[in-house]
């Protein structure tokens, strides 16, 4: 879910926790609460502080209000409207840019999971295609870093971006030789020259992508 849909989904739900006579509150309040966990999750991660905690108020909420069921739900999706206006005033005061690099992180997290588990499997056409992966984690990590940290934009080279990181003071040693010195990986294992990569530098490069993720997309 990218900003704009992250953004106006919370709106929406805003808007329909908002119960009016004739709407029935039990259907309309756990239609709310999903959504509400959704949005959170894609803000902040499952089984992050705020989704967790939301959860938990809604079901104490639910569980010690007085009254018939649609009373209790009534009152449950107070934490909830808390938790979607908490999210909402966050993204309007222009924590965009850290929610984009943690869902950008998220991603690239899931591709670089998915390269280290093809590499599970000894075969050489395993290693050929998570080194294939790997590249592309590197390439697609270096580029997101480029344009978040260093303001690259456009189809530069990958060796241009770096260079950019490395004046906008983002990439130093020995990280900075270290992201100069897949350039070569990265052009192998997109052109298919399998026989010059060997698995344990696709492990090296999945290694340097998450150390990358970890410090600036987490």
């Amino acid at each position: 879910m990218d900003e704009g849909a992250l953004k106006a989904r919370v709106a929406a739900l805003l808007e329909r926790a908002t119960i009016k006579e004739g709407v029935d509150v039990g259907t309309r309040g756990n239609e709310v609460f999903h959504g509400a966990v959704t949005v959170l999750e894609a803000a902040y991660g499952t089984g992050s502080r705020q989704v967790e905690g939301m959860i938990e108020s809604f079901k104490k909420a639910r569980d010690t209000s007085t009254g018939r069921a649609d009373s209790k739900m009534y009152y449950a999706l107070d934490p909830v409207r808390g938790a979607l206006e908490n999210l909402k005033a966050e993204l309007d005061a222009g924590l965009t840019g850290s929610l984009r690099q943690r869902l950008a992180g998220a991603v690239l997290s899931d591709f670089v999971g998915l390269a280290r588990a093809v590499l599970e499997d000894s075969s050489e056409g395993a290693k050929n295609v998570a080194a294939v992966l790997a590249a592309a984690a590197f390439e697609d990590t270096i580029r997101r870093m480029g344009r978040e940290l260093a303001d690259v934009m456009g189809g530069d080279d990958l060796a241009d971006v770096i260079e950019a990181l490395k004046r906008a003071g983002v990439l130093q040693a020995p990280q900075l030789g270290i992201a100069i010195s897949y350039l070569k990986f990265r052009n192998d294992a997109l052109h298919a020259h399998w026989d010059k990569i060997a698995r344990e530098a696709v492990h090296s490069v999945l290694g340097f992508v998450e150390q990358l993720l970890l410090k600036h997309f987490s």
